[in-house]
């Protein structure tokens, strides 16, 4: 099977490697590797390693690899050799340059060739959310593998400083360096939120919190019927928006309340109004919660929103398990 990809490969990084990848795990695989010559590369970039250089990293690392079945050519466009060549059989490209082995085929079809078959292989994601590129890592901001070298800046959509703080504990361990701060953002649901509510007023703060950073983040508690047990549970939700618009969900323990606060909440009172009238303690959802009284100061709300946290961030922590 002859297989045809191209690339610039300038500081080669996980994205590249996952395209090499995808193409010598084709059985049988005659790798034909289109490399982008410096005048073509400059179009595009304002600083690349020469030819000469760029040519020599891959091949060492092809040769690391124990991949042996392989050629590399210069190209000085967009399809190299690919559409003069009768007995290529796949393409392999990057999801975000799909539209180029359509246009790769019809060109092919003009000049009486069969198309290619078009395998597109997923983006390779930095901690960030953003695709690991070489100019993001030239520029000092990741490195090869997608880490984060610069501060993580994070916008949560609240000013209730239990969810920000536990923000700023999770993502605080997670990366490196990150500057934290709750931005007061409508949520576009009721007060109390009930059921589907509390995910979709988590997401509308994570979008309208995230403005100039890099993660925007919203936390929203709210009254889950739970057909199973015959009760509503209080579930709180927490949703993570990046600046290629990616949002990762998820939600910490869920709790039944007392009979009295869901008869509160019944008659149009929030559960916080309901507990504090119960507890005599005012602001109650600020300190540690319901959860916090209802446990007996076992388990306290920022520990409560710091599970939900942690959950939202699951798919980013293992990038490389939820890729595509």
């Amino acid at each position: 099977m002859r297989v045809a990809m191209g690339g610039t490969f300038d500081l080669l990084h996980d994205g590249h490697k996952a395209l090499l990848e995808a193409a010598f795990a084709l059985r049988g695989a005659q790798v034909l590797i289109g490399l982008t010559t410096d005048r073509f590369a400059r179009e595009t970039r304002a600083e690349l390693h020469p030819y000469a250089v760029r040519e020599r990293n891959l091949g060492r690392y092809l040769r690391s690899r124990g991949w042996a079945r392989f050629v590399v050519e210069p190209i000085d466009d967009a399809f190299g050799p690919a559409d003069d060549l009768p007995d290529l059989d796949v393409l392999v490209v990057s999801a975000e340059r799909a539209r180029v082995g359509k246009e790769l085929n019809e060109a092919r079809a003009r000049k009486g060739m069969r198309p290619l078959e078009v395998r597109a292989v997923p983006m390779v994601l930095a901690q960030d959310g953003l695709t690991i590129q070489s100019r993001r890592i030239r520029a000092g901001t990741i490195d090869a593998h997608g880490r984060r070298r610069t501060p993580m800046a994070v916008h949560v959509g609240t000013d209730n400083l239990v969810k920000v703080r536990a923000v700023r504990r999770v993502l605080g361990d997670v990366f490196e360096r990150v500057r934290v701060r709750g931005v007061a953002v409508p949520t576009g649901v009721p007060e109390q939120p009930v059921d589907q509510q509390a995910a979709v007023g988590a997401m509308n703060r994570a979008r309208a919190a995230l403005g100039d950073a890099d993660f925007g983040v919203g936390v929203e508690a709210g009254l889950l019927w739970d057909a199973s047990v015959g009760d509503y549970l209080d579930v709180q939700y927490c949703a993570i928006v990046d600046r290629a618009g990616r949002v990762t969900l998820g939600h910490g323990p869920g709790f039944e309340y007392p009979p009295a606060v869901i008869e509160r909440v019944k008659g149009g009172k929030t559960v916080s109004e309901a507990m504090a009238e119960l507890t005599g303690v005012r602001e109650i959802g600020s300190k540690f919660g319901a959860i916090g009284y209802l446990t007996e100061r076992r388990m306290d709300r920022d520990t409560l929103t710091e599970a939900a946290v942690l959950m939202a961030m699951v798919p980013r922590i293992r990038r490389d398990l939820y890729r595509g």
